[in-house]
């Protein structure tokens, strides 16, 4: 008997851990941005990825510093636009190439070294 109660006890707590953790997702797709920032210094570079780092909508951002390719993922976002990358660029707005915008998962991310793409 106190086996079953246990058993019960185990189940019923696995239940509601999976139905919180059901919960507290949200159903807003992610996206990956990536391009290459036309800037040669790097604490610029550094001020760059802190300043992307404080918006919200903004997951995970690296700033590879010898390559000057920058790589961010979303969250909580429901559409995101090259205008929108541009705005969160703010100063270096007009100092990037190669921008590459998808949704993570689905869309191929371009490998490094980039060619053949547009400057903005």
């Amino acid at each position: 008997m106190k086996n079953l109660l246990l058993g019960l006890v185990f189940a019923m707590g696995t239940f509601w851990v999976n139905a919180q953790n059901t919960a507290s997702q949200t159903n807003t797709p992610t996206f990956f941005a990536q391009c290459m920032v036309n800037v040669s210094n790097q604490n610029d570079l550094t001020t760059l990825e802190n300043q992307l780092r404080t918006i919200p909508y903004v997951q995970v951002v690296r700033v590879d510093v010898p390559t000057h390719r920058l790589f961010l993922i979303t969250r909580d976002i429901s559409s995101f636009t090259a205008t929108e990358f541009a705005s969160w660029m703010g100063t270096y707005s007009s100092s990037y190439s190669c921008l590459q915008i998808g949704l993570q998962g689905v869309d191929p991310i371009n490998p490094y070294p980039f060619t053949n793409c547009p400057e903005n």
